[in-house]
This record gives structure tokens, sequence and C-alpha cells, in this order.
């Protein structure tokens, strides 16, 4: 491996780990939070040390990072990685950030992409642009133990695939990303594909809708997959995730986000009492808790960052996803919101009026 030098934006769990274990892989790393959110980072930011704890023998100890910084446009210069390492409703507002300050000769990540590469590619435009690449999760299952604190709990591993933008780049980069970076598994025809498998949205769902009193109890400390991993909560599930396949292979993708995500083979087939298992029996994902706030990414961004760009996609192409719009129709209820108009649709991701021809020549070679 050649070390190369990375940035690593944003201060949550994910980006706490990925900037320490680039560290260990010996790269230079600089990790960047936004001024209104530094006091979230405030060990971080004072010591430059991030403290690993957990099962997984090589992500441990202190870790010092080359960088860590407020000013996006020090975070960036000079590096080979951008690795975007946030929920997928700051990433217009990274683009914006970004915007004038990188070039075509490095590489934009997003973990988890959720159409990340087609917002950003929206915002940055096409000239000069890097090669963007989204991740279809994030590469740790993990938590800061605190607050302001510089240690995080890290429970396991994900494995996670990659596409890119545009998707013709892909074959050329992917050895090196993978040396560099993670071994990811599977290469997407492109980020559409990416895009409509991540895996959240739909495992999220079920427990989420028909937990949702527990959630917002103050009275309830919940865990997901203890207490709301139910049965019924799986048979969901499933039923939304075959409305994204359906889309999919209107596309010409075979989408298997969850069989991926638990590491099934390519002939199996879910039962919900295989995804209770999955989920209820896991030991890196029933000891973690939350969500125990309606305003939780759970639902924050797996509905205006999934499901509304998964129905806005599939309305495009005019597969019907009755089950998936129905889950936003209630969900804006509980929020009081139109997620439709103030999440990720076909303008902020840059292909409102297009056909399918012309969205799945764009998605491969990048030209509108």
């Amino acid at each position: 491996m050649n070390p190369k030098k990375i940035a690593v934006l944003g201060g949550g769990n994910g980006a706490h780990v990925m900037a320490a274990e680039m560290t260990l892989k010996g790269h230079t790393v600089n990790l960047y939070e936004m001024p209104k959110f530094k006091q979230n980072m405030k060990e971080v930011f004072e010591t430059r040390t991030i403290h690993l704890k957990g099962n997984i023998p090589e992500l441990q100890g202190p870790v010092t990072l080359n960088m860590v910084t407020d000013d996006i446009a020090k975070a960036v210069e000079g590096v080979h990685y951008i690795c975007l390492t946030t929920p997928a409703f700051a990433h217009a507002d990274y683009a914006r950030l970004l915007k004038g300050l990188v070039h075509k000769d490095q590489i934009i990540v997003t973990f988890p992409g959720a159409f990340g590469a087609l917002v950003l590619r929206n915002i940055l435009g096409d000239e000069d642009c890097p090669v963007l690449a989204d991740a279809n999760n994030l590469p740790y299952d993990a938590r800061l133990v605190a607050k302001g604190s510089s240690t995080v709990n890290v429970f396991g591993r994900n494995p996670i695939n990659i596409a890119f933008l545009p998707a013709e780049k892909g074959p050329s980069l992917i050895d090196e990303m993978r040396e560099d970076l993670f071994h990811f598994e599977k290469i997407y025809h492109d980020v559409l594909e990416c895009g409509l498998a991540i895996v959240n949205p739909d495992w999220h769902a079920g427990p989420v809708l028909f937990n949702i009193s527990n959630i917002e109890s103050p009275h309830v400390n919940f865990y997901l997959y203890e207490m709301g991993w139910t049965p019924s909560a799986c048979r969901l599930n499933l039923a939304l995730d075959k409305e994204r396949k359906a889309v999919g292979n209107a596309l010409g993708y075979n989408l298997r986000p969850m069989e991926d995500f638990a590491g099934r083979p390519d002939d199996y087939t879910w039962t919900w009492q295989d995804l209770y298992k999955e989920g209820h029996g896991s030991i890196g994902l029933t000891p973690i808790c939350g969500p125990n706030d309606i305003n939780s990414r759970y639902l924050t961004e797996d509905v205006p960052y999934g499901l509304v760009p998964w129905a806005a996609i599939a309305e495009l192409i005019g597969v019907p996803m009755p089950l998936t719009n129905g889950f936003i129709d209630i969900i804006n209820v509980v929020h009081e919101k139109d997620w439709r108009k103030e999440g990720c649709g076909l303008d902020e991701l840059g292909i409102a009026g297009m056909d399918k021809d012309t969205l799945l020549r764009y998605v491969n070679t990048g030209k509108r």
C-alpha cells in the first residue's frame, strides 16, 4: 500500500472510527467537523486523539490524527481521498462547502452513499468534478460513549459495497481503493443501484413504525433490536424490500441489500423468521441503544433520504410502491412535515425530467 493523505469529514460515530483506522493503516488523516458542531468533539479537538474500544483486535487503543479542524479548506487541501462520513441529510451542505475546493484528481467517497454522489455532482457541477463514489453502508457498528468524548465503542464491522459516478471509472480505481480503504465486496453497476441497495431504510422501517410510541416515550429506554425487532416488524420490512426490489428489476439490477448485509449467499431467500433471528439475535446489533427520539436519523434520514428518493425514482420509471408511499405518508404526519418536498427528490438528485434510458446513460458516463 502506498500511504495517502485522507480527509474524513464528519464528527459522528463512524467518522471517529474511520479516521482512527485510516491512521492505523499508515495514512495521513485530517478529521473535519463543522464549526457549529465542534463542541460535540471537544476532547478530540483538544487532543487529536481517538480512543477505540470493543472486540475487534485491530481497532484498539489511542490513535493520534494528523489534524482535527473546523476549516474545510485545510482539511481537504492536497488530499487524495475525501471520505464523507455523515448522515445523508448533510450531503448537500457538505457539497456546498466543498464547491471550489476540490478538483478532478481527487476521489470523494460517501459512507453511506444514499445517492450522495448524485447530490454532490448536482451541486459541484460537471466540470473538474472529482470522481464520486457511494458506499452502501458504514463500515462499522459503533457508538461514542458520550457526547464530546474521544472514546468510541466498536461493536462490529459491516460488509460494504461501492459504486462510482461515472460508473465507467470504477474498474480502473477499485483495486487501489480496496487496498487503501476497505475491501469493498461488490461493485454495483452504478450509483442508482447503490442508492437502492442502502440497507437501513427497509431494515429500520418496521421496528420504527410499530414502536413509535415507545421511541417517543420519556419512560422507555428503547433498544431497537432487543425490543422492537418483532415478527410483525420483520414482515413489514420484507414487504417494503419487495417493492424496492421491483424498482431495481425495472432498472436491470438484482438487489439483495438485506441478504448482502447479513452475508447470505446469492441464492438465499428470506423468511420473516430468518430476518427475526438476524436482528434480534445479533451480538453486534442487540446491545445498541435507541432510537429514543422521533427525530432520530432512523426517521429523519431513512425516510427523506431513503424511502423518498426510492419512491421518486419508482414514479419516474413507472413502478408502483404503495406500501413505501404509505409509510412516507405516516411519517409525514408524525413529523408534521412533507418529506417529499423537504427530502431528497428528483431535483436534488439532478435527474428530474430524465427517462429511464437517459438516467442510466448519465450514471454510467456522467454526461447528461
